[in-house]
C-alpha cells in the first residue's frame, strides 16, 4: 500500500526557519542600546568580557563534548558565536563614549548647558503649532560646540526646536545657531536661542553650497507643484522621502492612518526599485552574476539619489534583504540574513539602533519575514472559497504582509504615540499597492528632472494619480469616527504591551506549525459526526502548552476589547487640567484652580450628572461658577450643584426673552448678571506643590440684548498658566453663527487659540467661521449618546479636520485633559 507521504511534494512543506542569528542579533541591539548610558565600569570591560565569555563556553563544551548531548552543545556554541559578534559593537560604543567625555559633551548634556553649535541637519525642518508661536523641529548632528568650537569626534544627535529662520533649511545643510539644553532624557532636544545661520561657525568661507541633490530635489518639489489634489505634498515624499511640501493637517493624515511610511524611503522603496531592475535585466537573457551586479548597482544609485544618510543605508539594506530573497527563492533564509543585517549595520553605527526608523524597518521586516507566508497561505484557505484565485492570493498576500508588519510594529510605536489607529490595516491595504505605480516610473522622473524636465513632468502626472489616492485614502481615515483610540497609560498600558508581544509571537508561532503541516494529497470521505472529529482533534493537540498559549491569545484578545470599547466612565484621573464632564445632551466643564477646587462652566441639564462629576474630580471649592446662558441643558443642574457647594462668585446671562429668568431656573439672587466685559485670576498655586496652575478668566462678550437666548451666551477666554506657559481655552456657550460672525468683526474672538468649546454642541447653525479663526488645536464637545438633533454636524467636523484632537463626550464619556511641558493635549483614560 502507497502511503500519503510518498506523494507529498518538497514544496508542500515550508523549511525550517534559522534563528541561529537572533541570539547574536539581539545581544548587538542591547549592547549597543544599553552601554551608551551605562557606567565607565561596564563600558571599558565589556569589550573584554564577552570574547571571553565566548572562550569559556566553547572551551567548556570541548572538555564535556562526551557527556554533553547535542542540544546543550548547539545552545552553547550560538551562545558563544552571539557574544563574539556581538564584541565589535561593543568596542565601537566603548570608544564613542571615551571620546564623547573626552570632549566634554557628556558633561554640557547633563547640566542642560548653553553654547554655540556647529551642526548638519539629519532631517529638514518640519512646522509646528505651538501655544505660544509656531516652532520648526529638525534633527542634526553636532559637528562642534562651546565657545573654543570643540570637535565632536563621536555620535551626538539632538532635536533642535527654532523660529522661523530654519523653515527654508534642508537636510544635509550645515548651520551654526546658539542652543540650550532643554531635555536629556530620551533624546537631547536643543532649543535655539538665535536664529539659524547657515554654514557652519567658522566663517562665511564654509557657507554651505548646494550639491547635486539639492538641485535634483528642488526641480522635483517644482515640477510636483502643478500635480493634482494631494500629489504636491505627497510625491516628493513617496519618491525620495522629502516630506518638506506636507501640510500639517496632511501629515498628521498620514501618521493617524498608519500611512506614514509610504512617504519615507523604506525597505520597500529600495526593494522596488531593484526588483524592477531585477527584473529588466532577466528580460534581456544577462547571466547570472551579470544581473546581480547590476542589482547592487541600481540598488546604490538609488541610495546616491536619495542621500547618504543613516536612515537611507538602513532602509536599502532592509530592503535588499526582501529583494535577495525574492530574487533568489530563498525565503527560508532571509531571517537569517535580516539578523546579519542587523549586526553589521550596528556595529558600523552603534547609534542607529536609538533611531525609531531603525527599529520600525528591524521589527516590521522580521514580522515579515516570519509571519507573512504563513498567514497568507492560512487566509488564502478561506478566501479561496468566495473570491476567483487571483483576488484571493493578491487579499490574502496584502493582508498578510500589512497584519505582520503592523503586528510586529505596535509595541515600538507606543513608545512615541499614545494611540492605536484601528483603520491603518484597511488603510495599508488600499494604499500599498498604489506605492510601485508612484516608485518605479517616479524615480525615473526624478533622475532625469534636471535633463529632461518635459519628460519628467509628463512621468509625474502619471503618477499624481496614485499618488492623490493615497492622500484621499489617509485623509479620509484619519477623519473617521475613533480613527485614534488611546493607550492606557501606567500599569495597564505596560501589561497590555507585554500581552500583545505574547500573543504576537504565540500567532506566529502557531501559522509556522501551520505551515510546516503537510497537506493530505487526498481527501478522504467519513462518516464521522462533527463533533466527533472535533474530539478526535482535541485528543490529538492536548497539551498544556497548547492550552497556555490559547489562553494567552484569548486574554489578550479580551483586554484589547475591553481596552478599547467604548464605555462610559467611572472615574476621573487625577492628574488633570480641564475637564468634559457627561452630562447628557448639555455642557459642563471644569477647569483646575487647586488640589481640590475649580472653575465650573455651565452645569448640564441633570443635577445629579453634575454633582457626579464634581465629586469624581474631588472637588472640594468652586471659585467662580459661569452659567453661559438660562436654557436647561446648560442650566439644569445648578440648583443641585448649589445644595452642596457655595461657589465664591456665580457669573451668568440672559437675553430679553421673557421665557428665560434667573429666579425660575435656581440662579440665585446674589448671582452676578454679566452685561460687559469682566476680568478674573484665580491663584492657588502656591497650595498645590504637585500641580500648581493659575488661572486667568476674561468675559469677552455677553449680549443681554439679544432676542436669541443662544446668542446671549457668555463668551469667556480662559487662560491656564503652568510649565511656566500658557494654554488658552475658548468657551462659547450655544453662540450661533450671526452673532460670532459680528464678534470676529469687532476683534472681540483671538485667533489661534489652544482649545475651543464648540458652540451649541457642534451643531450646524454655530458656523465654521469661528474655527476657521481661532485654528484651535483641541476641540471640546458636550453632546447626548444618540441624540436626535445631529449634533455634532458633519460640516463642523470637516471644519476641524484631522489636525484638530476632538473630545466629545458622546464618544468618550466625562473625559480629562492635562496639559504636559511640552504644552500637548493628551486625554487620559478615566
Amino acid at each position: 500500500m502507497v502511503t500519503p507521504d510518498h506523494h507529498i511534494k518538497p514544496d508542500d512543506v515550508a523549511a525550517p526557519i534559522d534563528i541561529r542569528l537572533l541570539p547574536a542579533a539581539a545581544l548587538t541591539a542591547i549592547v549597543c542600546l544599553t552601554l551608551p548610558t551605562a557606567s565607565m565600569a561596564w563600558v571599558r570591560w565589556l569589550p573584554v568580557v564577552l570574547p571571553i565569555l565566548g572562550g569559556v563556553a566553547v572551551l567548556g563544551v570541548a572538555l564535556a563534548r562526551k557527556a554533553s548531548k547535542r542540544r546543550v552543545v548547539n545552545v552553547t556554541l550560538i551562545v558563544a558565536i552571539a557574544c563574539w559578534l556581538a564584541t565589535p559593537a561593543a568596542f565601537f560604543v566603548q570608544q564613542q563614549r571615551i571620546a564623547a567625555e573626552d570632549s566634554g559633551w557628556l558633561e554640557f548634556v547633563d547640566e542642560l548647558g548653553t553654547a554655540n553649535i556647529s551642526a548638519q541637519l539629519v532631517t529638514a525642518p518640519v512646522k509646528r503649532e505651538g501655544p505660544f508661536v509656531p516652532s520648526w523641529y529638525a534633527t542634526a548632528d553636532v559637528e562642534h560646540y562651546g565657545k573654543d568650537l570643540t570637535a565632536t569626534d563621536h555620535p551626538a544627535k539632538i532635536v533642535i526646536s527654532g523660529d522661523e529662520t530654519w523653515q527654508e533649511l534642508t537636510a544635509g545643510t550645515d548651520v551654526c545657531f546658539m542652543g540650550r539644553v532643554s531635555d536629556n532624557e530620551s533624546s537631547v532636544f536643543v532649543q535655539a536661542i538665535t536664529g539659524a545661520e547657515p554654514g557652519t561657525c567658522f566663517g562665511p568661507d564654509d557657507e554651505h553650497n548646494s550639491t547635486g541633490r539639492d538641485v535634483l530635489r528642488e526641480t522635483l518639489r517644482n515640477q510636483s507643484a502643478d500635480t493634482l489634489s494631494y500629489a504636491p505634498q505627497l510625491l516628493p515624499g513617496l519618491i525620495l522621502g522629502d516630506r518638506s511640501q506636507q501640510t500639517e493637517d496632511v501629515e498628521d493624515a498620514m501618521n493617524v492612518s498608519g500611512l506614514s511610511h509610504l512617504s519615507a524611503v523604506s525597505g520597500a522603496h529600495t526593494s522596488l526599485i531593484a526588483a524592477a531592475a531585477t527584473l529588466l535585466f532577466r528580460t534581456l537573457r544577462l547571466p547570472r552574476g551579470v544581473v546581480i551586479a547590476a542589482f547592487m548597482c541600481t540598488l546604490l544609485l538609488f541610495v546616491q539619489i536619495v542621500g547618504m544618510q543613516p536612515s537611507i543605508i538602513r532602509a536599502a539594506t532592509m530592503g535588499a534583504i526582501g529583494a535577495w530573497a525574492l530574487f533568489f527563492g530563498r525565503g527560508s533564509q532571509a531571517l537569517p540574513i535580516l539578523a546579519l543585517s542587523t549586526i553589521v549595520l550596528l556595529t558600523i553605527s552603534p547609534e542607529l539602533i536609538h533611531e525609531v526608523g531603525f527599529q520600525l524597518s528591524v521589527a516590521a521586516t522580521a514580522g515579515i519575514v516570519l509571519g507573512a507566508q504563513p498567514l497568507d497561505r492560512w487566509l488564502h484557505g478561506f478566501l479561496e472559497k468566495l473570491l476567483p484565485d487571483f483576488w484571493a492570493s493578491l487579499l490574502s498576500s496584502s493582508l498578510a504582509v500589512s497584519a505582520t508588519a503592523q503586528l510586529a510594529c505596535q509595541p515600538i510605536l507606543l513608545t512615541f504615540i499614545d494611540y492605536v489607529s484601528p483603520y491603518s490595516l484597511v488603510a495599508n491595504l488600499f494604499a500599498t499597492p498604489l506605492l510601485p505605480l508612484i516608485m518605479i516610473p517616479g524615480t525615473i522622473a526624478a533622475a532625469i528632472c534636471v535633463v529632461a524636465p518635459w519628460l519628467s513632468q509628463v512621468l509625474l502626472h502619471i503618477v499624481s494619480l496614485p499618488a492623490a489616492g493615497i492622500g484621499w485614502i489617509a485623509t479620509t481615515a484619519a477623519e473617521l469616527p475613533g480613527a485614534t483610540l488611546p493607550w492606557p497609560q501606567g500599569p495597564a498600558g505596560t501589561a497590555l504591551v507585554v500581552l500583545h508581544w505574547a500573543a504576537s509571537l504565540i500567532f506566529v508561532l502557531k501559522l509556522l506549525r501551520f505551515q510546516r503541516r503537510p497537506k493530505p494529497p487526498v481527501k478522504i470521505a467519513t462518516a464521522t459526526s462533527v463533533w466527533n472529529r472535533v474530539l478526535v482533534a482535541s485528543k490529538e493537540h492536548y497539551s498544556f502548552a497548547n492550552v497556555f498559549q490559547y489562553a494567552v491569545l484569548a486574554i489578550a484578545l479580551v483586554a484589547h476589547v475591553a481596552v478599547f470599547w467604548p464605555v462610559q466612565p467611572s472615574s476621573i484621573n487625577t492628574d488633570w487640567d480641564i475637564v468634559g464632564c457627561d452630562v447628557g445632551q448639555g455642557d459642563m466643564y471644569l477647569v483646575r484652580t487647586g488640589p481640590t477646587s475649580a472653575m465650573v462652566i455651565d452645569t448640564g441639564p441633570d443635577g445629579d450628572l453634575a454633582t457626579q462629576c464634581l465629586a469624581e474630580a474631588n472637588i472640594e471649592q468652586i471659585d467662580v461658577m459661569v452659567i453661559t446662558h438660562l436654557h436647561a441643558d446648560h442650566v439644569g443642574g445648578v440648583s443641585a450643584v448649589l445644595e452642596e457647594y457655595q461657589p465664591d462668585q456665580i457669573l451668568y446671562s440672559t437675553g430679553t426673552d421673557p421665557a428665560h429668568d434667573a429666579e425660575s431656573t435656581g440662579i440665585p439672587p446674589e448671582a452676578r448678571l454679566v452685561s460687559e466685559p469682566l476680568t478674573g485670576i484665580i491663584d492657588h498655586a502656591n497650595e498645590d506643590d504637585d500641580h500648581p496652575v493659575e488661572v486667568r478668566w476674561n468675559v469677552l462678550a455677553a449680549n443681554t440684548q439679544a432676542s436669541n437666548e443662544n446668542n446671549a451666551s457668555i463668551v469667556m477666554l480662559v487662560e491656564i498658566y503652568r510649565h511656566g506657559g500658557v494654554v488658552e481655552a475658548l468657551y462659547t456657550g450655544d453662540l450661533e453663527e450671526d452673532e460670532a460672525t459680528k464678534l470676529i468683526a469687532e476683534g472681540n474672538i483671538p485667533e489661534d487659540i489652544d482649545i475651543l468649546k464648540l458652540s451649541h454642541h457642534g451643531a450646524q447653525n454655530g458656523g465654521v467661521e469661528i474655527i476657521e479663526h481661532t485654528a484651535p488645536n483641541m476641540a471640546l464637545v458636550g453632546v447626548g449618546e444618540d441624540n436626535t438633533y445631529g449634533h455634532p454636524h458633519d460640516d463642523i467636523l470637516d471644519a476641524l479636520g484631522p489636525r484638530v484632537a476632538i473630545r466629545r463626550t458622546d464618544v468618550d464619556g466625562t473625559f480629562a485633559v492635562t496639559f504636559e511641558q511640552n504644552q500637548a493635549y493628551v486625554a487620559l483614560d478615566r
